[in-house]
């Protein structure tokens, strides 16, 4: 389908290219305001400041550091061999910045009471301050020798509470979801702006992968050691206008900084150990299972040769004891080299970089391969003209196959290696025997013991066969068949010029190409022939999507600086222009007739092919403008306006102009550096700083054609090709809006021991883009369109403590803790539903994997909507009745109360009608943390540091859809050994419920059986290193390290890993439907700098 959009980039070319041209004839402007700034410094009255500057550690004094104004360059001094310092300031300045190399930064106040005497820490430690004032709630964080491979494993161990971010899987590169201030939507993206090197980032989140449980991530492209520094904007993100509603994460990449030739070369090696699996049943209680299963089947069948004990010849076939989890699970390595050069003069600076990863799953055939490119150049073509350029090249080729678990059963055969691991029955082998009896190397076929006869709708049996996993392993390993390959080019050139008096204009241009092929064979050897309701019988499938983006980014502005006296000021104002398209490919085909050619042909069966062709433009105005009195008091004001194709042209927020409709973001910050005050004299706080604000900042990541009518294609009987509409138009679709009021404070204590930072935040976004039902004459069920609203409130702390620092010892301490709670205050539509325990709730639910998610007014954003259980009816007298009846279970399609007996499930009757139905249902968990956060350690002794990192997530609630198809005890899947203690006989007292084949009374109907405690406190990551001494004039610096990833996990979660995500939707979270968990996995490695 093909979007047409409105927005033309007629004047783009006209105003970027005017930057480069605006203040001609300014060479001589620098050399003009340094004399005048000079005249300043000398007319004014300065007032002597004399100070020492000792080592924290020895007490001894430190010579050559620099003391300058805070903020400001014109009024420096350097320290004498004793320590001692004297510097002529001005009335308007307070505070003082203190540095030198080797050392971490300080922020005094400029006049004190008495003899001022400075401290400063080893630059072992963390980084406290900075040269200037942040007024808005950021955080940072600096990357070096990293052994993640993905950028979120960072963001996640160094920034904690400010980013939650999880991690989706154990799968390699797979990456993670990360929230910022809560969740401020319901069906957008959650996902906060990425900005890479000044560039908006488009992390096409909204499109699905072709092979189960696996995400494309944008992300996984960049190799985590080009990262410098990734800082976090938690408010203030008005400036990016419609896309800062989630909060906005900067990463740059590393950058010539030094005219010396340097060279950093690393490699290291990473083994990563199988992930721990549920206890399955073993083959004796197994078939004990199956054949209770087999009371309520019924079947012609008299023959049924896998409970036969007697010698014959399908005895070898049916007693194995096999643990087919032997056979896909494996402990795997990785490794990864990369080279780092950077240098250059006074024309250039430079810095290039070649990194190669490769790493296996712990699933078999499932590997990660990936190749990086970067080339960083800073050139100065002139005095007063400059430009940046830069050009990166990532290629990732995966081989893969499903993972996790489909949500439709019925859709497809079940070709996930790991679940059919877990399913099969242990008296199977994965190997035939032969005619004789013996044990061969030819793989067995797709299992029929549990086959007999019926009807798709009938209890039916027809598809109870599985495919054999290690077939799926071989026979769709091969080209074309079950890998992607994935790469990025990204080319930028930023030019700027000065044009004196503080005015400098500038801009970026970026090209960036995202290209993504993806295989996908199910292989007809040892697979099912399943029989799929309204198409027929599958063999195999063959499946094929490419996909293509070009990105076309442009960011011009003008900047303009000025310091005069007690006032300060720093403006900037520009536009920005996106120009997206992205298209894609999507062809599938069935029965082709054998395994070697995975070709999609049309004279196939079930053919089908499907696409996009989407363009999608941004454009947007912004201004800026930073104000502070004496470096003291400090105001902040920005807005920008942005209009985007995504946007109707009758949206109700925001103004109309050009035949658009243009969102208005406006920001007001405000801080207060209350330590440089005169009247703050105490020693017990070394720096204080205030800060607040209010801002707006809005979400336009919806999708592309939610304000438009289109059509999408169709497949009829199984081989016909047609269209359907697929949504109406909406021309009021519009932007989520979201107002964030924010008050912090940083904090340093304990002579500046210890630094406190703390967020609070309240945060409304109202226009939450949201369904709303249709008519049902329109042929479809809802439509998109803006009328929801929710609020965030919660707070983010982070302390640092350098808690020893001694000559050899010294350790330093870290934690970070975020809450948030979430309240959906509007809904556009819905339903009410009534509840005696919950009240009367309105709002709407969804469907997710057997689940029921609801979105109510009052509650918080994909809360589990199902059944209260009290344990097992041990008998029949236990069954309540009423007037004779015994309470009874009525089904949702026909109304058939069917009478609960000795082992079904104790569900709730919560309205006290005596039957169990939808009116029974309550809140039953939520998956939202109460906290989260992290835990860091670092212990440095001489030349080795010892660094670990804890994660933690608090109060979280997981529906665990894996446990809820292993204990179903309806199935003719192995279950976990819980299900052996089921109840079996009259009085027998157990949680657990009898086996009942096809679940007739609704045993395992979404209730808090299935939903546990998803805390968990887990070792992230613990790492040893070693700084070798070293004198050879080529050789700078060697570092030898070894590291622990995931080596303890203490949490209550039954699941392979408290840690999840297979979706970006927030109404996912929470859910785990079985993807790989992650895993213990050890690493060795050296870093070489030349």
């Amino acid at each position: 389908m093909k979007t047409y959009n409105y927005i033309q980039p007629r004047f783009v070319a006209f105003l970027t290219c005017l930057a480069l041209f605006l203040g001609t004839g300014s060479v001589n402007a620098q050399s003009t305001d340094a004399e005048a700034a000079d005249k300043q410094v000398v007319s004014e009255k300065l007032e002597e400041i004399v100070g020492t500057v000792i080592d924290a550690t020895t007490k001894e004094p430190v010579a050559g550091v620099r003391v300058e104004a805070l903020n400001n360059n014109r009024y420096t001094a350097m320290t004498k061999p004793d320590g001692t310092f004297s510097i002529k300031i001005p009335a308007h300045v307070v505070s003082l910045y203190v540095s030198t190399p080797g050392y971490e930064s300080v922020i005094i106040k400029a006049r004190q009471s008495g003899a001022i005497q400075v401290a400063l820490y080893d630059e072992k430690f963390s980084s406290f301050v900075e040269n200037g004032f942040e007024i808005t709630a950021k955080n940072e964080a600096t990357i070096d020798m990293s052994k993640a491979t993905t950028v979120e494993t960072e963001i996640q161990n160094k920034l904690g509470a400010d980013v939650r971010t999880i991690t989706r899987s154990g799968t390699v590169g797979i990456g993670g979801l990360m929230m910022m201030q809560g969740i401020n939507t319901l069906n957008a993206s959650a996902q906060p702006l990425i900005v890479l090197n000044g560039v908006i980032q488009d992390l096409q989140d909204s499109y699905d992968a072709i092979h189960e449980g696996f995400f494309n991530n944008t992300l996984s492209a960049i190799d985590v050691n080009d990262i410098e520094k990734i800082t976090v904007l938690k408010n203030g993100t008005s400036i990016y206008g419609a896309k800062g509603a989630n909060g906005v994460i900067l990463i740059d990449t590393k950058r010539g900084h030094s005219m010396a030739t340097r060279i950093d070369a690393q490699a290291f090696a990473s083994y990563t150990m199988a992930p721990r699996l549920p206890q399955m049943m073993n083959a004796e209680q197994y078939r004990i299972y199956a054949n209770e299963l087999m009371g309520d089947i019924a079947t012609d069948k008299t023959r049924f040769p896998f409970l036969w004990d007697h010698d014959n010849y399908y005895y070898n076939m049916y007693h194995n004891e096999t643990n087919w989890s032997d056979y896909i699970y494996q402990n795997s390595l990785a490794q990864n080299y990369r080279v780092n050069v950077q240098g250059g003069d006074e024309a250039a600076m430079y810095n290039f970089s070649l990194g190669f990863a490769d790493g296996a799953s712990t699933i078999k055939n499932n590997d990660f391969n990936r190749l990086n490119i970067r080339f960083n150049t800073d050139i100065n073509l002139s005095k007063i003209l400059k430009t940046r350029f830069d050009i990166s090249y990532s290629r990732i080729v995966r081989n893969l196959r499903d993972d996790g678990i489909q949500e439709d059963l019925a859709s497809s055969p079940m070709v996930s290696p790991g679940f059919l691991s877990l399913i099969k029955a242990p008296f199977l082998s994965p190997y035939r025997y032969n005619n004789s009896g013996v044990l061969t190397n030819a793989l067995e076929s797709a299992d029929n013991f549990a086959q007999f006869g019926g009807s798709l709708n009938n209890n039916s049996t027809i598809n109870n066969s599985y495919a054999n996993p290690l077939s799926i392993l071989e026979y769709g390993e091969g080209n074309n068949k079950n890998n992607q390959e994935y790469t990025v080019f990204d080319v930028t050139i930023a030019p700027e010029i000065d044009l004196g008096k503080g005015l400098k204009a500038s801009t970026l241009f970026n090209y960036t190409l995202h290209r993504a092929n993806e295989k996908y064979f199910r292989p007809m050897t040892g697979t099912p022939n399943f029989l799929i309701t309204g198409l027929g019988y599958t063999q195999n499938e063959v499946r094929s999507f490419f996909s293509k983006e070009e990105a076309i980014y442009n960011d011009t502005r003008v900047t303009w600086e000025k310091k005069a006296g007690n006032h300060n000021f720093n403006a900037f104002g520009g536009f920005r222009f996106s120009n997206f398209a992205y298209d894609s490919d999507f062809q599938s085909c069935h029965n082709t007739g054998n395994d070697k050619l995975p070709d999609v042909k049309s004279e196939y069966d079930y053919a089908k092919t499907d696409g996009e062709d989407n363009v999608w433009r941004n454009m947007s105005y912004y201004a800026n403008l930073d104000y502070n009195f004496r470096n003291k008091y400090y105001l902040q004001g920005s807005v920008a306006a942005e209009t985007s194709s995504r946007f109707g042209r009758e949206t109700e927020g925001g103004i109309k102009l050009g035949g658009v409709c243009w969102g208005i973001f406006p920001s007001l910050q405000a801080g207060w550096l209350v330590s440089s005050e005169p009247f703050f004299n105490t020693n017990a706080i070394q720096y204080l700083k205030l800060r607040g604000g209010i801002d707006w900042s809005g979400n336009d990541n919806i999708s592309n054609n939610a304000a438009f009518a289109y059509f999408s294609n169709v497949q009829y009987s199984g081989t016909l090709m047609g269209v359907k509409l697929a949504n109406i138009e909406n021309q009021s679709i519009q932007w989520e809006t979201t107002r964030r009021i924010n008050l912090g404070f940083d904090l340093q204590t304990l002579n500046n021991r210890l630094r406190i930072s703390g967020d609070f935040f309240h945060n409304t976004t109202d226009n939450l883009l949201t369904l709303k039902q249709l008519n049902y004459l329109t042929g479809l069920e809802y439509y998109w369109c803006n009328g929801g609203a929710l609020n965030n409130t919660g707070a983010t702390i982070n302390l640092t403590a350098r808690a020893i620092n001694s000559k050899n010892l010294k350790w330093e301490i870290g934690a970070s803790v975020g809450t948030y709670k979430n309240e959906i205050t509007k809904l556009p539509d819905g339903t009410t539903f009534k509840s005696n325990k919950d009240g009367d709730l309105y709002g709407y639910t969804t469907d997710i994997y057997n689940a029921t998610i609801l979105s109510a007014v009052g509650q918080s954003a994909g809360v589990f909507f199902g059944y209260e259980t009290d344990g097992v009816y041990a008998t029949a007298a236990d069954v309540p009745t009423v007037n004779g009846e015994p309470l009874s279970t009525q089904d949702v399609n026909t109304g058939v109360k069917t009478a609960f007996a000795a082992g079904d499930v104790k569900f709730i009757d919560q309205n006290g009608d005596n039957i169990i139905n939808m009116q029974d249902r309550v809140i039953i968990g939520n998956p939202n943390p109460d906290l989260y956060g992290n835990i860091s350690s670092s212990l440095m002794y001489k030349n080795f540091t010892l660094s670990a990192t804890l994660n933690y997530s608090l109060g979280n609630d997981v529906y665990n859809y894996q446990r809820s198809l292993l204990e179903s005890g309806s199935s003719f899947y192995n279950q976990t050994t819980a299900v052996t203690t089921r109840w079996q006989a009259e009085g027998d007292v157990t949680d657990m419920p009898r086996a009942m084949y096809g679940d007739p009374k609704g045993n395992n109907r979404f209730s808090d059986r299935w939903i546990e405690d998803g805390s968990y406190l887990r070792l992230k990551d613990i790492t040893l290193s070693y700084n070798v001494p070293v004198s050879a004039a080529w050789l700078q610096g060697l570092t030898v390290w070894c590291a622990g990833t995931n080596l303890l996990t203490l949490t209550k979660y039954l699941g392979s890993d408290p840690e999840f995500s297979f979706s970006n939707n927030v109404l996912y979270q929470g859910i785990d439907n079985g993807l790989l968990g992650q895993s213990r996995s050890f690493q060795v490695g050296v870093k070489i700098n030349l």
